[in-house]
């Protein structure tokens, strides 16, 4: 009883910590957010913050971090309450009933995970060992003596963040904070058009039912990842479709360059999805030059920082150690030949039937295309599905290790991880055959 009361209590300081003031959000985006507008924002803000607080703190300043803690929690509790509890009767019920409905999705997945406490391989010989560091005290620098100091470590350092701030001090109670981006994203992205509140249950449910498992959350950061790509397409989107997003766009950028640098600190194919990402836009001709410039000139400026400061503390700058070291032009018929791509995509077309967003996305972008062949944005969806699907197929036919068994282990949650840019297509495509019955 006392851990679903902890459970409870975490939920509600993930939300503080999420939130994001609504005339913040009005002066970014130049309309009202909602609730689930300035969680989304928030969130996105608040790894970043975190990310910079790793860089800021270390270990002879752990209390220096307990008070700004403190402070950025009774602040944005402040706002909290002030946004959504002054006029109290006139907001609960317009949004009373999906508010529940988050909060009871994060509660009934916390409970789940907390009936499941499995760690796994990856999660106990990498991202757990990182975590450590910082629970003993450590800071980024000490981050050279764990096992991967190739990889990243931002997820892990949100993991041992949100464990610290738990009422119990619980190791997965860290992992709540997975499961309130990853819920958080699945309402964001259904919400990109208006629709009633029941068409929006139905999607989450909908949308959940095809990739909800237990062990997303077994420590593995693929479901952070995929959680920031769903958010990422959706601002994306967003600004894509506001006739007048050269206003502010400088404003309205912020948070999808926020994304872009998480996701590059979350895992290293990070930086290769965010290519593929940018270069699906460069081929949308309705994005004007400059906005492309800015968006690749912050990508190579996130890209240079983290490899600058990996370079300081000592880390590997490597892609992927004892891998991808054997692949020289000379060899390349070793790498690439028939056998070797009927194999990767064998194993493609098999976990497609777990991952199902991908077939799912390819049939519902040949019917919109089918109908509305100039719509830049389906074009854009197009070319990230091919980039991705090309990006697959060469990290697996270039691996130094043993092909079968790495398509065997690590092919899926690569293809699960991707599926984020796709799941924008689900409401798309419901809002599609909306129109046309009103037709």
């Amino acid at each position: 009883m006392i851990e679903l009361f902890s459970i409870l209590i975490q939920i509600l300081v993930v939300t503080v910590f999420c939130y994001f003031p609504k005339n913040a959000y009005s002066y970014i985006y130049r309309k009202k957010g909602d609730f689930f507008q300035c969680l989304e924002t928030g969130a996105v803000f608040n790894i970043f913050i975190f990310l910079c607080l790793s860089f800021f703190f270390t270990k002879n300043t752990n209390e220096l971090l307990n008070i700004f803690l403190i402070i950025y929690f009774i602040f944005n509790l402040l706002f909290l309450v002030k946004d959504n509890l002054i006029n109290f009767k006139k907001k609960i019920f317009k949004l009373n009933s999906l508010i529940i409905f988050f909060f009871l999705l994060i509660f009934l997945f916390s409970v789940d995970l907390a009936n499941n406490l499995k760690i796994g391989w990856d999660a106990q010989n990498i991202w757990i060992v990182k975590k450590q560091i910082f629970i003993n005290g450590g800071d980024i620098l000490d981050l050279k003596h764990t096992p991967r100091d190739d990889y990243p470590y931002l997820g892990s350092y949100l993991w041992h963040m949100y464990s610290k701030l738990s009422f119990l001090g619980y190791e997965y109670f860290g992992r709540i904070f997975y499961i309130y981006l990853f819920v958080l994203s699945i309402f964001a992205i259904s919400q990109i058009d208006n629709l009633k509140k029941i068409e929006n249950i139905i999607l989450i449910l909908l949308i959940i039912f095809l990739i909800y498992k237990i062990n997303l959350f077994n420590g593995y950061q693929e479901v952070l990842n995929f959680s920031l790509l769903i958010l990422m397409t959706k601002k994306f989107y967003i600004f894509f479709r506001n006739k007048n997003f050269e206003k502010n766009f400088y404003l309205t950028l912020t948070p999808l360059v926020l994304i872009m640098n998480s996701v590059i600190w979350i895992k290293n194919e990070g930086t290769v999805l965010v290519m593929i990402f940018l270069g699906s836009i460069f081929l949308i001709k309705d994005i004007r030059l400059h906005i492309k410039i800015i968006l690749l000139s912050s990508f190579i400026f996130l890209v240079l920082g983290k490899y600058f400061l990996f370079d300081y503390i000592g880390l590997a700058n490597e892609i992927q150690k004892g891998n991808y070291e054997y692949f020289r032009i000379q060899n390349l018929y070793d790498f690439i030949n028939l056998h070797r791509i009927f194999l990767v995509l064998k194993y493609i077309f098999f976990y497609s039937l777990e991952v199902l967003i991908y077939p799912i996305s390819i049939i519902i972008l040949l019917i919109l295309i089918n109908f509305d062949k100039k719509n830049s944005f389906i074009l854009f969806m197009v070319s990230l599905l091919v980039l991705s699907l090309g990006f697959i197929l060469l990290a697996f036919l270039l691996t130094s290790f043993q092909l079968e068994w790495h398509l065997w282990v690590a092919l899926d949650r690569i293809m699960f991880q991707t599926s984020g840019f796709f799941i924008i297509l689900v409401p798309l495509f419901y809002d599609f055959l909306r129109r046309k019955n009103l037709n």
